[in-house]
């Protein structure tokens, strides 16, 4: 009987070993970095009407809009030339950021990491009941 506890708090301890180190390497090639937005999509199959609705985000809202997330969890954000500024939480194995406005704790946002590395982050995000995948590069 104690190895089946052994067993299940050693297997819980390798998950939560993971999911830390998800988070950490999320953290880690986002921060102290200005993303710059490139490009808006649609995620998957789309229509042409939803085509041009996001590529009026991307020359339109989105156009040189950027993000920088900092260390002590704050986000900077620029849209149309506008600065912004909240909280963000990388959550548990780094797939998912929450944004929240910077004196509430009730999000706001919640973006789906699709790709980060080094030179790129995409995500999803769900905005006015509209699912964009929205293409960021980091600043050169």
């Amino acid at each position: 009987m104690n190895s089946k506890y052994v067993f299940i708090i050693g297997l819980f301890s390798c998950i939560l070993l993971l999911v830390s180190c998800g988070r950490a390497k999320t953290e880690r090639l986002l921060l102290n970095k200005k993303w710059e937005v490139y490009d808006v999509t649609a995620p998957g199959n789309f229509d042409i009407e939803t085509y041009n609705r996001a590529q009026d985000l991307k020359n339109g809202f989105y156009k040189n809009a950027w993000f920088r997330f900092l260390p002590d969890s704050i986000f900077i954000t620029s849209f149309s030339g506008k600065s912004d500024t909240g909280k963000y939480h990388i959550n548990s194995g780094g797939q998912t950021i929450s944004l929240y406005p910077l004196y509430s704790n009730k999000m706001y946002e919640e973006i789906q990491i699709q790709k980060l590395d080094a030179h790129f982050f995409d995500f999803n995000t769900l905005i006015a009941d509209f699912n964009m995948t929205l293409h960021l590069k980091a600043e050169k």
